[in-house]
């Protein structure tokens, strides 16, 4: 937001310093986030009068100039040609330092004398480019500061706002806050308008959710023209471009009050008006000249015909005031912010208007704003003003009166204030004290609902630098161990030591992405989503991980070991959104890079499941079993679920991406993923994990017999092996898979293990007769229980 001292003025008497009342209202809340000499630069530049322009003699695109500056006359080269003898110039002295970075200096241009500059808008830092000098009126003084001329003296400030401080987009909104601070009222503001034609303003509100409040007047007879330097200057300052006397007290009107108002050219529309949803596929261009296609869930500003504007957001091109516009309809809202910001947001379209509508205007400001507006184009357009025409549709209503406890506001924000000196602040900001008690929030401060609102707004206007700071008494006790919290950090620790890299993705997703790896998943689409890739909350950390690998792919990055530790959101029962802690990693490329000593190759299934085992072992003691199994988008030969110990717990899964998704990456290789379930990750707590579980190492030889078995291939590996074990795991130490086979010599359906059988006692040697029991009970075993034959 931003404004001038000398604007604030007209609305509070303050002599304050401009940096004084910056700080005043940076300690209040509201930031001041620059503070600019308007005059900077311009201190050398007077007005002065031309008493004569010759041709210069040596040139036939430049005039030497006599110039009078008060008392004192110069010469002065000029190389443009819209200046006459009598003209009132803007005159940069030598030793100026002008806006544009210019130093004037005297010197000698073609021979002739020249001691200073004739400036156009460019120098002075108005406009980015100039066709002549700046002309000033006859009325201006030789010798006079240009500054104070073209009001460019005192200060401008630009204050950081938050969003609820909508109230304060408006000059009269900033100085009812500094009034507040310095105990000073605000001047009186009142519009005087004669009523001097019938014209009714006809106007219907169909969408009263969208608009709650619509008002408009007819004013005929208004003749466009230029805006009187006043109001050209006063808009320029703070950054807006002049364009006619009725369009500039509109915006002057939106900065001056904080509510944005429009001008309907009255020639190009059909009464009554319209405020209602737009139609499927209905089209408007807007005042930047920009087709747009509209859905039904915008609010616009219709005749009898076609949409005329968006609502809150920025007017049609063909319905606005030009040149030869006669008679206007003038449009004050209060449009639903909430329907503002997502049409804006939706159609890529930020505008002044929107960023007021949608922070919450006054809805009870729409009389001041049409009133004000209306006295102001009189004056400078002259015309008849018709009657006012205010549609309220009961929607909106005025938050509730809220609790005052002064006691309390001293108790929690540690102060000691008087009552009187509360009730003064908060009757200062608008609040009415009812009979009860309570007050009640103004209707230009939405951000007042509840009692610590009213806290909060005493607290801040008696100044937080006020506050005296003192330490809590507190009893501190130990901490409790979170558990989700440390094993995060274990699993950060054990995959980036084997070489992972983690990443940071955003928990929205797109919706496609989700069903591509999630689809049976019921995904919690966001009401106002940043954008349609961002649109739905994750179900699971492989979105992230794959656009991840995607991005890296195209940039080169052909080498990938990527994990993410991350919240998912899943649907409970009843539809109730549960969250989720998960732990995804994602491996792809060769197993190294290219060096010397060591052959290229790709890493495969094996790679994952072992990056993963370590992972697990590292943080729980249960065994791990790998099933077939999987989500759809693995690979179908190359998935398992994983399950942990003896109550077959399952945890997550593990696989090779589906050929026909790592396909469509640039380039194409292989993907392998896991994703677990942090829950199943810390049954343990630090203390107990601490405790490391140690198993004795027998002083006795141990005993090795290879056995190898055909059966059928539907038969998992890892569960004949953990059956082998089970026959005596006293006994039986280890059994090991070396050998697969399948192909010549085989039956169709079958397959080979080779196994080796680790056999010790921790107590004795065993005997040949004991290991060759056992061998006996692994044959029987296989037979019975898998239908396997021993080769």
């Amino acid at each position: 937001m931003k404004f001038t001292l000398q604007w604030l003025k007209e609305h509070i008497d303050t002599d304050l310093a401009a940096n004084i009342i910056g700080e005043k209202l940076t300690m209040a809340g509201l930031e001041l986030d620059g503070l600019t000499d308007l005059g900077a630069g311009l201190e050398l530049v007077q007005v002065g009068e031309l008493i004569s322009v010759e041709q210069h003699p040596n040139a036939d695109r430049l005039t030497c100039c006599k110039v009078m500056v008060g008392e004192e006359e110069l010469s002065i080269v000029c190389g443009a040609k819209n200046h006459k003898t009598g003209d009132k110039v803007a005159v940069a002295r030598v030793g100026a330092n002008l806006p544009n970075g210019l130093k004037i200096k005297k010197g000698k241009i073609r021979n002739e004398l020249s001691e200073g500059m004739l400036c156009s808008l460019a120098e002075l830092g108005m406009a980015d480019s100039a066709d002549g000098i700046i002309i000033l009126p006859d009325s201006a003084e030789s010798g006079a500061a240009v500054a104070e001329i073209l009001g460019r003296s005192g200060s401008l400030f630009e204050l950081d706002l938050t969003p609820n401080r909508g109230d304060c987009l408006g000059v009269r909104g900033i100085a009812r806050e500094l009034g507040v601070l310095t105990n000073k009222p605000l001047k009186p503001l009142a519009a005087k308008v004669q009523v001097s034609n019938d014209s009714q303003a006809s106007i219907e509100i169909k969408d009263i959710q969208g608009c709650p409040r619509y008002g408009g007047r007819i004013i005929r007879g208004v003749t466009i023209a230029p805006s009187p330097g006043w109001l050209r200057d006063r808009l320029e300052s703070v950054g807006l471009r002049s364009i006619n006397n009725v369009v500039d007290v509109t915006n002057f009107i939106l900065l001056d009050l904080n509510h944005p108002l429009h001008a309907f050219d009255l020639a190009k529309i059909s009464l009554p008006l319209q405020v209602r949803q737009a139609n499927a596929g209905e089209v408007l261009t807007t005042l930047d000249e920009v087709k747009r296609q509209l859905s039904t869930e915008m609010t616009v500003i219709a005749d009898q015909t076609r949409p005329l504007a968006l609502a809150g957001i920025m007017g049609g091109e063909d319905s606005g005031v030009t040149e030869v516009t006669r008679d206007i309809f003038l449009e004050a809202a209060y449009f639903n912010p909430i329907r503002t910001a997502h049409t804006g947001r939706k159609l890529a379209i930020q505008s002044d208007s929107r960023h007021r509508f949608e922070r919450g205007v006054d809805p009870m400001g729409l009389e001041l704003a049409l009133d004000r507006a209306t006295e102001l184009i009189l004056e400078l357009a002259g015309g008849s003003a018709g009657p006012n025409n205010i549609v309220d549709t009961g929607v909106w209503q005025p938050n509730a009166p809220i609790p005052f406890r002064p006691e309390r506001i001293n108790q929690l924000g540690g102060i000691k204030l008087p009552i009187a000196e509360m009730e003064t602040m908060l009757l200062g900001i608008g609040c009415k004290k009812t009979p009860a008690g309570e007050f009640q929030p103004p209707s230009h401060r939405h951000d007042l609902v509840i009692e610590e609102d009213l806290l909060e707004e005493v607290v801040r206007l008696y100044g937080y630098d006020r506050v005296p700071s003192s330490l809590p008494r507190i009893e501190v006790d130990v901490p409790e161990s979170n558990p989700g919290v440390s094993t995060a950090r274990k699993v950060r620790k054990i995959l980036t030591g084997i070489g992972y890299y983690e990443t940071i993705n955003y928990a929205f997703v797109s919706q496609a992405l989700q069903d591509q790896f999630d689809p049976g998943a019921k995904t919690t689409a966001l009401l106002n989503p940043i954008s349609e890739d961002q649109a739905v909350m994750r179900s699971t950390l492989i979105c992230g991980l794959m656009e991840s690998a995607r991005r890296n792919l195209s940039q080169g990055n052909l080498i990938l070991k990527l994990f993410e530790v991350g919240r998912v959101f899943c649907s409970g029962d009843n539809d109730v959104l549960v969250e989720e802690d998960r732990v995804g990693a994602l491996l792809s490329g060769n197993k190294t890079n290219k060096n010397w000593y060591s052959k290229d190759r790709q890493v495969d299934f094996f790679d994952i499941k072992g990056d993963l085992t370590a992972l697990i072992s590292g943080l729980i003691d249960k065994k791990l079993l790998f099933e077939p199994g999987g989500p759809e988008f693995l690979h179908p030969g190359r998935k398992a679920l994983v399950y942990t110990g003896r109550e077959r717990e399952l945890i997550g899964w593990v696989g090779e991406l589906h050929p026909a998704i790592s396909e469509t990456l640039d380039p194409a290789q292989p993907i392998f993923i896991f994703e677990i379930a942090s829950k199943h990750l810390h049954t343990q707590t630090d203390k107990q994990s601490s405790k490391k579980a140690h198993e004795t190492i027998s002083r006795y030889p141990s005993v090795e017999r290879d056995f190898a078995f055909l059966l059928a291939d539907t038969v998992p590996a890892g569960q004949f092996l953990t059956a082998i074990k089970g026959v005596d795991s006293q006994l039986i130490k280890d059994v090991t898979l070396f050998d697969l086979y399948t192909g010549q010599h085989m039956q169709p359906g079958e397959k080979s293990l080779a196994l080796k059988v680790t056999m010790q006692a921790d107590d004795r040697t065993l005997t040949e007769t004991e290991s060759q029991k056992l061998s006996e009970q692994i044959i029987n075993l296989a037979k019975e229980k898998f239908n396997a034959t021993q080769r």
